[in-house]
């Protein structure tokens, strides 16, 4: 287990504990009347291990003998998007009811679940993974009965979480759990043929290869500019893949894709006035609509679009690929096919090459939601 010592707790929303020491021993620690509340934050480790729940463990004592006291923590997983707009929030609370010892100012230590009510290590169903922001406030509310009139005294709080100790690679989140499954399946476990900037240079191309599935999608609005026909696609949205729907602001219905760019260029020699945008047309990585808008608005196109998202690192900087974990073997059987095409010159590398390749195409179709795909043949390799 992992044990993360928590050293700052900052303002909430309610009342805030106090500060006291114990004067014997100097200690510090926060006292808590009923309704005080605060929090405080961490990422989510690399060795993490994906399924395993957090615990806060709160080592407490009161003036008070045999009497009750509760608490509320409410945990909130956070998951920066590509864009602010798409960070992933959830969030779960858990109470916890406990007598004070028969002893007054007897140390006590309460250690209880702070994730998992519906899944385990997930935050309301959606699982937790290495380089989430995990945010936790603690608030004191009422017991259910016999009250305890006196603050808690909280001497110190802790979290722990299993770890995952059986990581070769050094690398973080999922993709460490991808370069591992690489290795073994390569039967290379230490590394040598396959180097761990091989392998995510493969992780990134089979990402790329995802992205002109058009898996991923998500909408952007980017500005109109009175008089203005044409807008700089990869200047607005750098990472676009493919344009499916363009939609002018304030209006109900999508703007009608032209069937080519010879059809832009005759609407706008026969009429050049300004007004709503009617059509558009896609080329060369600008967007031409038709008419003109006769209107400058920030937000003018909400364009619905396909997307790279940012290369995989190694690193604790975007470690987890951005599909359902369950998944992650696409990963792992295109790097093999892209290892047993480099090394297509040993024996058997052929047969290896295709049956790796029948197993991305597998597994990619049943990400992208399709049926199996049909048989294919691959050329062999000697």
């Amino acid at each position: 287990m992992t044990e993360i010592s928590i050293e700052t707790l900052v303002p909430s929303e309610g009342a805030v504990p106090s500060n006291g020491y114990d004067a014997t021993s100097q200690a510090g620690y926060t006292l808590w009347e009923v309704n005080d509340e605060a929090r405080f934050s961490v990422v989510v480790p690399d060795d993490y291990l994906s399924g395993g729940d957090f615990f806060l463990s709160i080592r407490e004592s009161s003036s008070s003998a045999s009497l009750n006291h509760q608490w509320r923590i409410t945990t909130l997983l956070l998951r920066p998007g590509v864009n602010v707009t798409d960070e992933l929030t959830e969030s779960e609370t858990f109470d916890q009811e406990y007598q004070s010892p028969a002893t007054a100012d007897q140390l006590a230590t309460r250690t209880f679940k702070v994730s998992g009510s519906t899944a385990a290590g997930a935050i309301s169903d959606v699982e937790i993974a290495s380089g989430d922001v995990l945010s936790f406030t603690i608030k004191r509310i009422a017991a259910s009965s016999d009250e305890d009139p006196n603050p808690i005294q909280a001497l110190n709080l802790s979290l722990s979480v299993a770890r995952d100790e059986t990581s070769i690679s050094d690398c973080a989140g999922r993709v460490g759990a991808i370069v591992d499954t690489v290795r073994d399946l390569f039967n290379e476990s230490a590394g040598g043929f396959l180097s761990e900037d091989f392998i995510i240079r493969s992780i990134n191309r089979c990402q790329q290869d995802l992205a002109q599935e058009d898996y991923w999608r998500h909408e952007t609005w980017i500005p109109a500019a009175s008089g203005a026909g044409d807008s700089d696609l990869l200047t607005l949205i750098p990472s676009y893949q493919d344009i499916h729907q363009v939609q002018f602001s304030g209006q109900r219905s999508p703007m009608s894709s032209l069937g080519g760019f010879q059809e832009y260029e005759e609407l706008s020699a026969q009429h050049d006035e300004a007004g709503i945008p009617e059509v558009y047309s896609v080329q060369n990585d600008t967007l031409y609509v038709w008419p003109v808008p006769n209107i400058s608005l920030d937000s003018g196109y909400a364009v619905y679009h396909s997307y790279l998202p940012e290369d995989l690192t190694c690193s604790s900087v975007n470690p987890n690929p951005p599909i359902p974990k369950a998944h992650d073997m696409v990963f792992v059987y295109f790097t093999l096919k892209q290892a047993f095409l480099r090394d297509r010159h040993a024996p058997g590398a052929d047969i290896k090459f295709q049956e790796y390749s029948q197993l991305y195409e597998r597994g990619k179709q049943k990400l992208l939601g399709e049926g199996d795909p049909p048989e294919i043949s691959l050329r062999s390799y000697r």
